[in-house]
């Protein structure tokens, strides 16, 4: 988008947010014309910030309003006016061309790029159609089929243009096709239940209660394949994840849940050695310090003494000339 655009999106995201409680609407009406995919992608973006810095009241204001916004935005799509064959026939070149380059981004995001206007809900409705008959096609390749979807699905959830709830929309409907055609309980299955788990972390549509408590619950689910003896790495990863959504747990006790994001985080780290995962040491160092940061339970200055500790520890690795 343009910086112009960006800047009015802003604005209007501000006056939202700083505006008298029930003038929200007459707000929306004056500015129809910046209510767009744009609008709602600064809304995650800003939304995002705010959750980082312990405004949630006004971050799940902007989620749920851009959930609202996006199914508005949805009805006046039209979807209709689209050839269902130029979905399927995009997402076959798109799964070709994931086998093809060895799911290469320098390959797949250009291909998005051209064509990303048909990353909406009709792409994630026939999907699965396209899926079914490939695997009613090629019964034996069904493990290669299902890698490419979930590969295809991991590439349009990380795609930084188009309308990123969509995005997200379609890359939850990818990895459900990929789980589906999956043995339950094998490290395949549960690498899919983690990706879920971020999609779900990252949900614009929906009550974003609803989305954090179904990542919750995926990463637990992968936790019993991905367990500390047989996938240390793996498990310490799920663990951080799971301690990073309790974190921003809106459901429960917001005391409990800094409890657990900290036990989590804490359990990463006996997996993530300063000798043997340096950065993944810091940046969870770095969690575990803004986990303190919000601590309810215990003496505040306690928890700030060891946020600061945290912090200076992250601070080791997090050098400037390395990563500034």
């Amino acid at each position: 988008m343009d910086e112009t655009r960006a800047q009015a999106y802003l604005q209007l995201i501000h006056t939202l947010l700083d505006c008298p409680n029930g003038d929200e609407p007459q707000i929306l009406q004056d500015n129809s014309e910046l209510l767009d995919r744009g609008f709602l992608e600064a809304c995650e973006l800003v939304a995002e910030n705010l959750a980082q810095q312990g405004g949630d009241n006004g971050a799940n204001f902007l989620r749920n309003l851009a959930s609202q916004l996006a199914q508005f935005i949805e009805s006046n799509d039209d979807p209709e006016s689209e050839n269902p064959q130029e979905y399927a026939n995009f997402i076959l070149e798109l799964l070709q061309a994931e086998g093809d380059s060895n799911s290469d981004i320098k390959v797949i995001y250009p291909m998005l790029a051209e064509r990303q206007h048909l990353l909406n809900a009709r792409f994630a409705h026939i999907l699965p159609q396209v899926a079914q008959n490939l695997i009613a096609e090629h019964p034996d390749a069904i493990e290669f089929i299902v890698a490419m979807i979930e590969n295809l699905s991991i590439h349009i959830n990380q795609f930084p243009r188009g309308n990123r709830s969509k995005n997200i929309e379609i890359a939850i409907t990818g990895y459900q096709i990929v789980l589906n055609n999956r043995e339950p309980g094998s490290e395949k299955y549960a690498q899919t239940q983690n990706n879920l788990a971020v999609t779900y972390s990252d949900r614009i549509n929906g009550s974003r209660a609803d989305n954090l408590e179904k990542a919750i619950e995926f990463y637990q689910a992968a936790l019993t394949v991905r367990t500390l003896e047989d996938f240390p790495e793996k498990w310490a990863e799920t663990q951080n994840n799971l301690a990073a959504a309790y974190s921003d747990r809106i459901n429960g006790s917001r005391a409990d849940n800094l409890e657990k994001a900290i036990e989590f985080y804490e359990a990463a780290l006996t997996v993530y050695k300063l000798e043997d995962f340096p950065e993944k040491w810091a940046t969870t160092q770095n969690n575990l310090a803004n986990a303190y940061l919000y601590r309810i339970n215990g003496s505040r200055a306690d928890n700030l003494e060891k946020a600061i500790e945290f912090y200076e520890a992250a601070l080791t690795v997090r050098t400037l000339e390395d990563f500034p």
